[in-house]
């Protein structure tokens, strides 16, 4: 059988709660994000079943609660369990999405997921173990590794970078 295509999205753990609810793992590094309403295939019995997302909360960079469209018992989730999860192909037919360069950030404006608008990207720190980014914030600037880890998503259009950032990283 051929290869249906598709970046894998993750990995069900198990069942979370009694109405359906799923634990799900995050593949990291894919740059695409899963939103309410969005197509996934979950991979049941060697074929890849389509589910709708109802629901998700990220709970950590690498884990998300997600509730699916008809998985609704822990019955139901348990039969998910294990099973991988992917993006619709035809949503995300580039399994290869261009990164600007760091330095092409400098202007950009730094977006942080819980703090909202922290500042604006001033320079770049090139460092073959550790480059950071230099954000002006408050009259002070900080520097945020430049790692998939912490960025969400970049807005080339909006010249806007998504963070989720560690707390306290802009505390004094």
């Amino acid at each position: 059988m051929p290869d249906p295509g598709g970046i894998k999205a993750g990995l069900i753990s198990k069942p979370y709660g009694l109405q359906g609810k799923v634990h799900l793992i995050l593949q990291q590094g894919t740059g695409i994000t899963i939103e309410t309403g969005d197509p996934l295939f979950i991979n049941m019995d060697g074929q890849r079943v389509p589910f709708f997302v109802t629901g998700i909360d990220v709970v950590a960079t690498d884990q998300a609660i997600v509730e699916f469209e008809f998985i609704d018992s822990l019955e139901e989730a348990r039969k998910v369990s294990g099973c991988e999860v992917f993006f619709d192909p035809s949503r995300h037919p580039d399994r290869h999405i261009q990164r600007p360069d760091p330095e092409q950030l400098v202007g950009f404006r730094a977006v942080d997921r819980e703090k909202g608008d922290v500042g604006v990207i001033t320079g770049f720190m090139p460092h073959e173990l550790n480059p950071v980014l230099i954000v002006e914030h408050e009259e002070r600037e900080y520097m945020i590794p430049v790692s998939e880890d912490l960025i969400t998503r970049i807005d080339p259009e909006l010249q806007i970078i998504y963070f989720n950032l560690p707390e306290g990283l802009f505390q004094v």
